[in-house]
């Protein structure tokens, strides 16, 4: 399963194949916060850099869509690694473009997906709830002649309402 979503995030991306896929660990979720965000946080996966993927031990992507869209997502973060895709300084913007391509890559996937709901169904409920943008506030603006950033991410994101 993990070599054919990986198939699919190439496809989707346009990336080349690493040499080898990563490993996926599943941890539980107060130590996947921990790791991820430093504390508590609402996090299902996550990709730090090296070659492991990390998600929430209640997740079972064998069985279950929406935890086969929060992997290939990681994927995607993956292959954006191996491929040196968004390289450069870490930075806010930086983080929020690796995240709306994984975001866009996982909503047309899921689209594409039998039973997924088209447009309307899991491709809306995945989308973030909160728009990225705001996370970047506090950095300077783009250099001119740089593209700008959205203030937020446009699409399914603005149909959802923050519970």
């Amino acid at each position: 399963m993990v070599a054919a979503l990986l198939l699919s995030a190439q496809s989707l991306t346009g990336y080349t194949a690493p040499a080898a896929p990563p490993a996926i660990a599943f941890l539980p979720q107060g130590e996947l916060a921990l790791r991820a965000c430093a504390g508590p946080c609402a996090v299902y996966g996550w990709f730090p850099p090296g070659h492991t993927i990390y998600l929430d031990e209640r997740l079972d992507p064998l069985e279950d869509l929406q935890a086969r869209a929060i992997l290939l997502h990681e994927l995607v973060h993956f292959l954006q690694q191996e491929n040196g895709a968004l390289a450069g300084p870490r930075s806010c913007r930086t983080w929020l473009k690796r995240e709306h391509e994984a975001f866009e890559v996982e909503r047309r996937w899921l689209i594409a997906q039998p039973g997924a709901g088209g447009a309307g169904g899991l491709a809306r409920a995945r989308a973030p709830r909160v728009p990225l943008g705001r996370f970047c506030r506090d950095e300077p603006p783009a250099q001119e002649g740089a593209k700008a950033l959205p203030a937020r991410l446009p699409g399914p994101a603005d149909a959802i309402r923050p519970r």
